[in-house]
């Protein structure tokens, strides 16, 4: 069994979870459109400017550079390059396109582990540390932006929902602190594959970052966001009209936060409601508050999962390649 088996859900249940997924997708959709003038909306596409929507799609991409060198610094692989850890994370965001339950994380952290010979266990955590600065540098730009642009429920639900993840991230490392400390390494000579996999992740997740790395790290959050924001500047000038930049930090914050709502792959329907609603917070409704949010997405969705795809398929197919580790079978393609 290989490692990414052994760490994705069950098919019963990630089917279970999938078709929860679907039918929230479905239900925002629903919610999003419901009243909506078609006609509309598709004027207010039409009438975009492309020359901005062009270079909204350029500059998405350095969320991706961005987030392609902070998980090099906090996997500590430095023998690989940006650019490779660049094309892991299109990959990953690929497969999450059209993969269920988010396994392109799995994908990513398995990529690494065979590109720089480490243990599949210290990939695994480094991804779940790389995700830990996401939610951190979003939960503080919604708090730092909620009093400025106003508080309804929904908005004070998802800075809960973000303070309550970060708990459970803070509880996640500190177990695994605890964990690691108490169990020795001596003890790994007995383990099964399994545990083995299990011990490597909690000894990553556990493992000191060190000033200098979780700075660089969170810093390199904040350029990655404060892009993902530049973009959405230039897409909601794109359709004439303009957000703050403390608007632009709330809209990011709230989107961004807002997609760990179960979904079908892609976010679709969440993304088209969050977007929505974050900017009606701010006073843009109607028609084209609904264009914003089909542009936004179509501009990262459809060049990550046809870069991202591609990528993916060739990481996919090198890994099926690679001799077997250990006795170890190669990573089966997904589906």
């Amino acid at each position: 069994m290989s490692d990414l088996e052994r760490v994705t859900p069950s098919r019963g249940r990630g089917g279970a979870l999938l078709a929860v997924g679907i039918a929230s997708s479905v239900f925002f959709v629903w919610l999003v459109f419901r009243d909506a003038d078609l006609d509309a909306v598709w004027a207010a596409l039409s009438s975009a400017d492309v020359g901005l929507v062009a270079m909204a799609a350029a500059v998405i991409q350095i969320v991706y550079v961005a987030q392609g060198a902070r998980w090099r610094i906090i996997a500590a692989t430095l023998e690989l390059t940006v650019k490779r850890f660049y094309a892991l994370v299109l990959g990953g965001i690929g497969a999450n396109n059209i993969l269920p339950l988010r396994i392109g994380d799995l994908l990513r952290a398995r990529w690494l582990a065979k590109s720089a010979a480490i243990p599949s266990g210290r990939a695994f955590g480094s991804v779940f540390r790389d995700r830990a600065c996401d939610v951190l540098t979003l939960v503080i730009a919604l708090a730092v932006s909620l009093p400025v642009v106003g508080d309804p429920a929904w908005v004070n639900r998802i800075a809960l929902g973000g303070t309550a993840l970060v708990a459970v991230l803070a509880l996640a490392i500190g177990g695994a602190v605890v964990y690691s400390r108490k169990r020795p390494r001596a003890r790994r000579e007995s383990r099964t594959r399994a545990r083995q996999l299990l011990r490597d992740t909690v000894d990553e997740v556990a493992s000191p970052i060190g000033r200098r790395r979780l700075a660089l790290a969170l810093g390199l959050s904040v350029i990655a966001w404060g892009a993902w924001a530049v973009t959405a500047g230039l897409i909601s000038r794109s359709l004439g009209f303009s957000l703050s930049p403390i608007e632009l930090v709330f809209v990011t914050a709230v989107i961004n936060l807002g997609v760990v709502i179960p979904s079908s792959p892609g976010f679709i329907g969440t993304y088209q409601w969050l977007a929505v609603s974050a900017l009606g917070v701010v006073g843009i409704d109607g028609e084209v508050a609904i264009a914003f949010s089909l542009l936004m997405q179509s501009i990262w969705f459809i060049p990550t999962t046809i870069a991202g795809g591609v990528i993916a398929v060739r990481e996919i197919n090198r890994d099926a390649r690679r001799p077997s580790v250990e006795g170890e079978p190669p990573v089966p393609s997904p589906g």
